[in-house]
């Protein structure tokens, strides 16, 4: 259970009233504050160089479920053809 939908309650207790810059990709933490009547000026996607490569299949895939980019959404087939790292890449 997600609880995104309680996050602005406490905006509004904090008295924040706007959000100039909003440093998240999560769709869900985006419409439940606006959803409450927290304008968003701007979201800020997090830079490529600052996600890992193996992180790669979690953040493509949050992206095709709608977390915010700016940049391309990729198709069933192109998010199929994604692979993390393999069982050899980790130390056992």
């Amino acid at each position: 259970m997600r609880f995104q939908a309680l996050m602005p309650d406490i905006l509004h207790w904090l008295g924040i009233k706007k959000i100039d810059r909003m440093l998240s990709m999560s769709n869900m933490k985006h419409d439940a504050i606006v959803g409450q009547g927290i304008p968003i000026h701007e979201r800020v996607e997090l830079p490529e160089e600052l996600i890992p490569a193996d992180s790669r299949v979690e953040i493509d895939a949050k992206i095709t479920a709608g977390y915010f980019t700016t940049g391309k959404r990729m198709t069933t087939e192109e998010l199929q053809a994604v692979q993390g790292r393999i069982w050899e890449d980790f130390d056992h």
